[in-house]
């Protein structure tokens, strides 16, 4: 598996979890496990996925999908419509 830069990373973890904390009122250091153990998270680390060329707004679409669903494939932006 090839690997997303750190730097790519880091942006994407802080715009994430920032959203994060700010729908669900959750703290910072919660938003940030939830999102780093989650399906989405390893689908952005992976840079065949390609996710990382996705805007923040919709790995948090994917995110919440995933959280709502239990799978992120269930996002609209996964699925294509």
């Amino acid at each position: 598996m090839t690997k997303v830069n750190a730097r790519t990373l880091d942006f994407f973890d802080r715009q994430v979890v920032s959203m994060i904390v700010e729908k669900y009122g959750i703290d910072e250091k919660s938003a940030i496990i939830r999102f780093l153990k989650s399906e989405t998270y390893q689908m952005l680390i992976d840079a065949e996925t390609e996710v990382y060329k996705m805007s923040p707004r919709i790995v948090f679409d994917i995110w919440e999908a995933e959280n709502v669903t239990g799978n992120p494939k269930n996002s609209q932006y996964i699925r294509g419509e």
